[in-house]
């Protein structure tokens, strides 16, 4: 299991993250450091499905920020997640699990592509 995540984000801003819930294959932790009902959460979360009759596991990670809203009555939240389908086949190996994986990462750090996905660019 992972231990307390300190993660660094853009402009060397860091958070830590403890572990405040595990329950059902999800894994919560939390900013301490974030404000009273406005919590900042960092999720894993494993679960099994099905997809074309075949057995699916999925993984993801997720950030959650809440802030105040601009008009200041709730809290708005933002959220940033991946996903990992793996099918229970040979035919998909861990190896072009992390291929892929590499792929995304590689796009997503690319200078301007974030920017352009969140400027709704197809």
């Amino acid at each position: 299991m992972f231990t307390d995540q300190t993660i660094v984000g853009d402009s060397s801003s860091t958070r830590v993250y403890a572990l405040t819930s595990l329950l059902g294959g999800v894994s919560v932790r939390q900013n301490a450091s974030a404000p009273v009902g406005l919590p900042e959460q960092f999720l894993i979360s494993h679960q099994e499905s099905k997809r074309g009759g075949f057995a699916l596991d999925r993984h993801s990670i997720r950030f959650n920020l809440s802030k105040t809203s601009s008009v200041g009555t709730s809290p708005v939240q933002a959220s940033v997640y991946c996903v990992i389908e793996v099918p229970r086949d040979s035919a998909i190996t861990v190896a072009m699990i992390r291929d892929m994986r590499t792929q995304l990462v590689n796009f997503i750090t690319s200078n301007g592509n974030v920017d352009k996905i969140l400027n709704g660019e197809p």
